[in-house]
């Protein structure tokens, strides 16, 4: 679905080049639930960026479905740390944007905006502002708005790591449920690795910049997951030592 071959990614800064990515090797399979998680700085979202469109490598390629990544597309949704909802419409408003852009009917855009805000519970919010949401209701709808456009892959960038443990959590279990019924391949940045390890088929560790993948940790445990279980524990304990051993 997505193959990322010999990335690597420089820029100028401060007069000097600084290199953030070097020699990304990943491919990430279709309907699969992706994690990378790595120190900040380390260039998680600037690889989710160049996934998206919205930067490129310095040298590499990054493919979708044999096609190489020249820019923003559909098929790709991406869903920002910030909330970026437009203050000035009401929350149905904010899910419809993509389609109206499409050049949808109204009928059409709103039965499919309220689907998916059926889906991550915020029917009786459409009226809503923005400004009378809480942050996680804000995500919800942040959500709702990248599904509503049947993107194939979505990319989420540290989507929840504003929100308290609880929410952070309740919406983690919400994720994995629209995962599975909408059958979509998602790549997700992280800093948190109990995040990563209850969401992700697959966690990818990035080193400290210029990041470069250190290991890959298949997780083959049952959903939902169970963060007391010795086998999640451990697992959280092997992700967490590579990093604080990483130099």
């Amino acid at each position: 679905m997505i193959t990322l071959e010999n990335i690597t990614k420089g820029y100028l800064k401060y007069k000097q080049e600084y290199v953030a990515l070097q020699d990304i090797n990943l491919k990430v399979d279709k309907g699969e639930f992706l994690c990378i998680v790595g120190p900040s700085g380390c260039g998680k979202t600037t690889l989710l960026r160049m996934i998206a469109g919205l930067d490129f490598p310095t040298s590499g390629q990054i493919m979708e479905n044999e096609t190489e990544i020249s820019g923003p597309s559909r098929e790709r949704g991406y869903v920002f740390q910030q909330y970026s909802l437009f203050p000035w419409r009401n929350v149905l408003d904010n899910v419809a944007f993509g389609l109206e852009v499409q050049g949808l009917a109204d009928e059409e855009r709103y039965q499919k905006a309220r689907k998916y805000l059926k889906m991550v519970g915020l029917s009786s919010f459409e009226k809503s502002s923005p400004q009378e949401l809480s942050g996680g209701m804000k995500q919800r709808v942040a959500i709702a708005r990248c599904l509503v456009n049947d993107p194939q892959v979505l990319l989420m960038d540290e989507p929840f790591s504003a929100l308290d443990v609880q929410t952070r959590h309740k919406l983690q279990k919400e994720l994995v449920h629209i995962w599975r019924k909408e059958q979509k391949t998602i790549i997700f940045v992280t800093h948190n690795v109990d995040e990563a390890v209850f969401l992700a088929d697959r966690v990818v560790v990035l080193s400290s910049a210029p990041g470069t993948i250190i290991k890959t940790f298949n997780i083959e445990l049952d959903r939902i997951r169970d963060r007391t279980s010795h086998e999640f524990l451990n697992l959280k304990k092997e992700i967490t030592r590579l990093l604080d051993v990483e130099p």
